[in-house]
């Protein structure tokens, strides 16, 4: 048990008991030499505290904003209407002493983005940056319970992989082995099927995933991402199960009321309706308090780069083709460019949230959509024959999705910028204001 308690735990069951605080000031107000006030704070909120004893307030002339105290009070209920609290100091005692802030820790200063990210421990302590980061753990809290309830099971996969076919280009990771790297992974896409074939049937994670491109205000290099996987499913299956969850715990988290099955466009109505695939459905683009989910399903498998002359994945390589299409792949009846794959997106108010599909589970058809993507036969084996020996084991039909959590988040709280939503991001050029990395390499590294 602790023997201090916490702002936000005060109520009026504790007026006239006395109570203990570790606190930070804010403010100092000193209204007479008899009568001083002091803001403080501490993780769960702000408090006034009151001083009248003439030898505190002679110690408390030395103690300046930002020092850190452990104080001793009366609970009192403050004068006036609200039925606030407020705490009649009897006794104080140092923690730590504070340098001067860089900038002043409440929600209307206005601070230099850089100040405000070097600095981010501090930035941490105004109520709306913490109110991010506290939503996002009862979110990721809320999705664990709903996945454990239906059976999921809770497996990591490795950081240090290899390198995934997926479009972005991978953070490289040396070893102590001569000339032999790792790759930090763009998503868990190769160890989460898999699990499937190691019997795990339902798996999910909430994972860190990576990607070495330009961070933009809707993108960090270094992100949160919710992966889902699941034996003997459908395209159907895996889109309720996510309309489920999301209807879940968007009520738990924040009260809305969604309402399912989602709309469901195909890719090629959608790019001649909209324009775009991640079209925004709303009536009113400005309404922040509006969601509008939709299904972007039917997307090509294929795309032939006329730039390389090759053909590249679509999306990523692992996507099985719909079914009247695999014969015909098989024995090159059909043009790469016309398969339809079992993929599907989900879009909310013009942003991608999500990315899924029905994975391939035979070698033979893996090995094809390889072939077409220009791999030769040693770079198969070089690159994924693990993988396709797996899946000589009578790998089973599975399927999976992959969710940002921090793009969830940005467009249900209207948020511009992804950095608001990660303790310690990383700016657009993938520096940290913070800690300055990517440093430069020592020889003894």
């Amino acid at each position: 048990m602790t023997s201090f308690s916490r702002i936000a735990k005060l109520t009026t069951k504790k007026i006239g008991k006395i109570t203990t605080l570790y606190i930070w000031i804010v403010e100092i107000k000193k209204l007479s030499s008899y009568l001083w006030f002091i803001n403080g704070q501490d993780s769960s909120g702000y408090i006034q505290i009151v001083v009248k004893d003439k030898e505190l307030i002679s110690q408390l002339k030395k103690r300046k904003k930002g020092d850190l105290l452990k104080i001793w009070g009366v609970v009192k209920k403050k004068e006036g209407p609200e039925k606030r609290l407020e705490i009649e100091l009897t006794k104080f005692r140092l923690i730590n002493t504070s340098r001067e802030w860089p900038f002043e820790i409440r929600d209307d200063a206005n601070i230099n983005e850089d100040t405000k990210y070097r600095y981010r421990y501090l930035d941490l302590r105004r109520p709306r940056s913490k109110k991010f980061l506290l939503i996002k753990d009862k979110l990721c809290h809320e999705i664990r319970n709903f996945l454990h309830k239906r059976g999921f099971v809770d497996i990591e996969t490795p950081i240090l992989a290899q390198s995934s076919p997926e479009g972005a280009r991978c953070f490289v990771v040396p070893s102590n082995l001569p000339n032999r790297y790792y790759t930090l992974p763009q998503s868990p896409q190769i160890f989460k099927q898999l699990l499937m074939m190691s019997g795990f049937d339902k798996h999910y994670q909430i994972d860190k995933s990576f990607r070495n491109e330009d961070a933009r205000s809707n993108r960090q290099i270094e992100f949160s991402q919710l992966d889902i996987e699941l034996s003997f499913t459908s395209e159907r299956e895996i889109k309720k199960l996510v309309e489920k969850l999301l209807q879940t715990v968007l009520k738990k988290v924040f009260g809305y009321q969604i309402t399912t099955p989602f709309p469901t466009l195909t890719y090629r109505q959608v790019m001649k309706k909209y324009g775009t695939d991640k079209p925004d459905l709303r009536q009113n683009p400005q309404n922040d308090r509006e969601l509008k989910f939709c299904w972007i399903t039917d997307w090509p498998l294929f795309e032939y780069n006329q730039e390389v002359k090759k053909y590249e994945s679509f999306r990523h390589p692992f996507t099985i083709p719909k079914k009247k299409y695999i014969e015909p792949l098989l024995n090159d009846k059909i043009k790469p460019e016309k398969v339809i794959g079992e993929a599907f997106d989900l879009i909310c108010n013009g942003e991608e949230l999500l990315s899924g599909s029905i994975r391939i589970y035979q070698r033979d058809l893996q090995e094809k959509v390889l072939q077409i993507l220009g791999y030769k036969q040693e770079e198969r084996e070089k690159n994924f024959g693990y993988f396709l020996r797996a899946l000589e084991f009578a790998a089973p039909p599975h399927g999976g999705v992959g969710l940002g959590i921090d793009r969830l988040l940005a467009v249900i709280l209207n948020i511009n910028n992804l950095k608001e939503l990660i303790a310690f991001p990383k700016n657009i050029d993938g520096t940290c204001s913070l800690t300055g990395t990517p440093n430069f390499a020592k020889e003894e590294d």
